[in-house]
């Protein structure tokens, strides 16, 4: 995984805490400078993979979460999906 890309996300999603698509488009933007579209779809599944481990947990803890954990684990599955197909979109040139 491309450590500086990690930090970045770090930085604007868990310090300043904004929006994950948000972020997204700023690196879509270059606003950080160009990032490879491979860099940035192994980031997003990095940090899916620990939304859902964190779904899991959470689970876990009682039976609203146990109730629920399937569907917000699908909702942030499609999540990501539009994500990645938005990345996807603008390094074809969309």
């Amino acid at each position: 995984m491309n450590e500086q890309l990690w930090e970045l996300y770090q930085t604007v999603c868990q310090e300043e805490v904004r929006p994950l698509d948000e972020f997204v488009e700023r690196l879509l933007s270059k606003e950080w400078g160009p990032y490879p579209k491979e860099d940035i779809v192994e980031l997003l599944r990095e940090i899916e993979g620990q939304m859902l481990s964190n779904i899991q947990t959470k689970a876990m803890e009682g039976p609203w979460f146990a109730q629920n954990a399937d569907e917000v684990a699908e909702q942030t599955q499609r999540q990501f999906e539009a994500l990645i197909a938005r990345v996807e979109a603008a390094s074809a040139g969309g």
